[in-house]
């Protein structure tokens, strides 16, 4: 028995030292910054990426610049939220608005719901509120799984931090990532495999750290050139039925309707101005009407803007620059329809 023992001590040792060199590799490099402290999670010096979870770079973030800058007046919502830029909203808000995008990638109704609770709870006011929804976000009533999914820490009174932590690290060991990152820590250079896993990106963006807010103006310019809507880009812009259909069934059923009553009660208690905007997608699928009769009785007829389905900005391909997210110029002239 003894000798089983220390055989099975000097096998753990074999174990545990290669994990704790991983760990500590993976907290000098924090490839997903989630460690340290930085000054901005976006470097425009670097020409190469990891993909980070946004929504713990909007709530840190948030929570950096609040010691210093009284915001008022949000934005939320998916990727898609990205494209409604501050300066284009602004023009419709009180003058000195101080505004802040706190958007996530593929959020989710709850998270949602989670962030402005923490607004309201660390006493910041919501005078104005845009909410960018979809069928996507609707249908989350739990929180999400994954790295770059995974709910913040504060957002949720810190409940989720081993778990977090947990997600990220063996994300970081994931053989995928390990071995393009890795094998681009080594080359400085980004290999078309790397692309191809989404987790490392080469794609050029402006942030502007007081607001949240990423610019792709790189795309811009592409279109401007008429070298965006390549062949192989076109490829992926499929054809659509010529007869609206609609999401179904219904999505709002009892979580979601908690999730919104208690977003909109504290919407009342700020005396928010909301505007809620159902988003053009280009599936053209139409949301579901017991749905959207749900949300104008929630949130005012007047304050609910549905351009799902087939319009004028679903139509065009020429709006989107890919079959997942539409152009500014589509978020701008949906503001101003929205705030005549």
């Amino acid at each position: 028995m003894k000798r089983f023992i220390k055989r099975l001590l000097k096998f753990s040792v074999f174990l545990i030292i290669p994990f704790l060199a991983l760990l500590v590799l993976y907290v000098k490099m924090d490839p997903f910054k989630v460690i340290k402290s930085y000054d901005s999670f976006y470097d425009a010096n670097k020409n190469v990426w990891v993909a980070l979870n946004k929504d713990f770079v909007s709530t840190t973030t948030f929570i950096k610049n609040s010691k210093h800058t009284n915001y008022n007046s949000f934005i939320f919502g998916n990727s898609r939220s990205v494209f409604y830029q501050i300066d284009d909203w602004k023009k419709y808000l009180e003058p000195g608005s101080k505004c802040f995008h706190f958007d996530a990638a593929l959020e989710s109704l709850w998270a949602l719901n989670k962030k402005i609770v923490f607004i309201d709870k660390h006493g910041f006011n919501l005078d104005n509120v845009l909410i960018v929804l979809d069928h996507s976000i609707i249908a989350q009533d739990k929180p999400r799984s994954g790295h770059l999914l995974i709910t913040s820490p504060p957002l949720v009174n810190n409940s989720n931090l081993l778990e977090f932590h947990k997600t990220f690290f063996f994300a970081f060991l994931s053989p995928d990532f390990f071995y393009a990152y890795m094998d681009f820590k080594q080359s400085d250079e980004l290999k078309p495999y790397m692309k191809k896993s989404g987790l490392l990106t080469d794609l050029p963006q402006q942030y502007d750290i007081t607001t949240n807010e990423i610019r792709l103006e790189h795309f811009e310019n592409l279109i401007k050139e008429e070298r965006y809507y390549t062949p192989e880009l076109l490829s992926l812009f499929y054809d659509r039925d010529s007869l609206t259909q609609s999401h179904s069934p219904q999505n709002i059923l009892a979580a979601q309707k908690k999730l919104f009553e208690n977003i909109q009660s504290i919407f009342q208690k700020h005396n928010s101005k909301v505007k809620v905007i159902i988003s053009p997608l280009y599936d053209q699928m139409k949301l579901n009407e017991s749905d959207l009769i749900y949300l104008k009785d929630t949130f005012g007829e007047d304050n609910v803007f549905d351009f799902s389905g087939i319009n004028e900005f679903t139509n065009d391909y020429r709006n989107y620059y890919e079959i997942s997210h539409y152009r500014p110029h589509v978020a701008r002239k949906i503001l101003e329809i929205v705030y005549e």
